[in-house]
C-alpha cells in the first residue's frame, strides 16, 4: 500500500471532492482569463494564485485526509465570499461559487478524523 493513499472512496467524498476541485479550477480559469481581459492585472493574478493554490492543496494533501488541507481549504470560499460581499456586480456568481465550496467541505467532512 501507498503512503499517499486516498482517504475514502465513499461517493459523498468524491462528489464533494469533485465540486471542490471544479469550484478552484473554475475560479482560477477566471482569474487568469481576467488578468488580460481587464485593467488590473495585479489584483487578479493574486486571486489567480490563490486558487491555483487552493486547487493544488484539493489535488494531493486534501485527497491524502490530511487535516490541516480541510481547514485550509475553507480559505476558498472566505477567500470568494468576502469580495462579493462589497461588489454587488459579482456578488451572486462568487457567493453561488462559495455555497458550492461550503457544500463540498461539508460533504467531505466525514472522511476526516476528529480528535474525540
Amino acid at each position: 500500500m501507498l503512503a499517499s493513499s486516498i482517504v475514502s472512496d465513499s461517493t459523498r467524498f468524491k462528489a464533494g471532492w469533485g465540486a471542490l476541485i471544479v469550484s478552484a479550477a473554475l475560479m482560477a480559469l477566471v482569474h487568469f482569463s481576467l488578468i488580460f481581459i481587464l485593467g488590473e492585472p495585479v489584483l487578479f493574478t493574486g486571486f489567480a494564485f490563490f486558487d491555483t493554490y487552493a486547487l493544488l492543496v484539493i489535488l494531493v494533501p486534501f485527497r491524502r485526509g490530511e487535516k490541516w488541507a480541510w481547514m485550509a481549504v475553507w480559505l476558498l470560499p472566505t477567500g470568494l465570499a468576502l469580495p462579493a460581499a462589497f461588489d454587488p456586480d459579482i456578488m451572486f456568481f462568487y457567493f453561488g461559487v462559495a455555497a458550492i465550496c461550503v457544500a463540498g467541505l461539508l460533504m467531505t467532512l466525514p472522511a476526516f478524523p476528529s480528535k474525540r
